[in-house]
């Protein structure tokens, strides 16, 4: 069995479309781990509730909790960095707090946003840079885990697709996996969504699995496959070997 690790700035970023795949991964008996870097405190569905930012915070984590036993989760951090302010931090500490997880977790996978973070918001970009940054050291100094990096994507829009115009994607060439998922897993991504009680208007309104279908692309990075891997498992590099490579590139 493996161990696949997210790391995500917000609570939903999780159920924005990876969560079919996550269910996938723990029907076949995988650990898998999620942090999230904030409590998505600073959302405008805060208004709509009329709640402070203390109470939104509190109740996003509440759902998060529920989200983690609707998917089964190996395990939940959630930290309290302030959400839409991660860019305002030093990066180092967040790195920090990155590596820590990933020397706990011991993931043969670690996944995040891509470099377009799909909707652009800053604290996905944020969470892009750093993750990578720490992946890249720890390859650097032969850590054994992880052995892949894997960002969460959307694949290019069908002609008859109803996308959000402000959700972005990864060109063809870009994309290393197509990660198949049954429709228990698309059904178990759909009840952990719906667990987000706070932003229903939202996920009714944009339906974000809509986008997945079935299945789920990622971006591997450092690595180039084509046609595109089905498993995520498939392939994996060999971290000392990844490690020589880069040496001789640079």
């Amino acid at each position: 069995m493996a161990t696949f690790l997210y790391v995500f700035p917000h609570p939903d970023d999780e159920c924005f479309g990876p969560a079919p795949g996550i269910a996938r991964q723990r029907r076949e008996g995988h650990e898998v781990h999620l942090l999230t870097l904030t409590r998505g405190e600073a959302t405008s569905q805060r208004e709509r509730l009329g709640y402070s930012k203390a109470e939104m915070a509190e109740t996003r984590y509440q759902e998060m909790h529920d989200v983690a036993a609707a998917l089964d989760l190996t395990s939940l951090t959630v930290l309290e960095y302030p959400d839409g302010r991660l860019g305002e931090l030093n990066p180092l500490v967040l790195e920090d707090e990155v590596s820590d997880r990933i020397h706990a977790t011991e993931p043969d996978v670690v996944i995040t946003y891509p470099v377009h973070g799909i909707s652009g918001h800053p604290d996905h970009l944020v969470t892009h840079a750093l993750v990578k940054r720490v992946a890249c050291a720890l390859r650097r100094d032969g850590a054994p885990h992880p052995r892949r990096l894997a960002f969460y994507t959307l694949p290019p829009p069908s002609e008859d697709a109803d996308r959000p115009d402000h959700l972005r994607h990864s060109p063809s060439t870009l994309i290393d996996c197509e990660y198949p998922v049954q429709a228990s897993d698309l059904e178990t991504g759909r009840e952990a969504l719906y667990r987000y009680e706070t932003y229903r208007p939202v996920i009714e309104k944009h339906q974000p699995l809509e986008s997945v279908g079935d299945s789920i692309s990622f971006e591997l990075f450092g690595e180039d496959h084509d046609p595109p891997l089905t498993s995520l498992l498939a392939a994996l590099p060999d971290p000392s070997d990844q490690a020589e490579l880069d040496r001789q590139s640079s």
